[in-house]
């Protein structure tokens, strides 16, 4: 009996072994070497709008201003028209007397309320405020548009 523990394998069983190895070892990586990581070129869709801002981006004191060129000011109902902002941003008008305010898509200005004096920026929760822009800026912008619609 001695003799049998001492015995190689033959070939075919060397082979037998060696493949339930595998076998076992692949099954095993299989179940409990995968994680859930998402691989680097994926996009989460549920990310936070501004986590990946590039660095340069989140070090600067302020974000970056709002687009004027979506913005409009009505100097005849003295109405500001805003644009819809991503994830959880949110506008805010700072006014002449100091105060400011969180605002929705139009704002409704007073008639004594100077335009160079009404800034207008954009929050975002736990990041700096963008650069704000004058009211008087979104109206010389919007004329800008406005005077080239003559021009053929």
């Amino acid at each position: 009996m001695t003799t049998l523990w001492i015995t190689r394998l033959t070939g075919c069983r060397f082979r037998e072994a060696w493949m339930r190895f595998v076998l076992v070892c692949s099954l095993l990586m299989g179940l409990l070497g995968c994680g859930t990581v998402l691989p680097p070129g994926s996009d989460d869709p549920h990310r936070a709008v501004g986590s990946a801002d590039p660095p340069w981006v989140t070090h600067r004191p302020h974000l970056p201003p709002p687009e004027i060129d979506r913005m409009n000011y009505d100097h005849t109902t003295r109405t500001l028209t805003l644009y819809n902002l991503p994830g959880n941003d949110r506008w805010m008008v700072h006014l002449p007397d100091g105060t400011k305010q969180p605002t929705g898509a139009q704002l409704r200005l007073s008639a004594d309320v100077e335009l160079d004096k009404v800034l207008v920026f954009y929050a975002r929760p736990g990041v700096r405020p963008s650069t704000s822009v004058s009211v008087k800026q979104i109206q010389e912008c919007g004329n800008a548009h406005n005077s080239n619609l003559g021009i053929h």
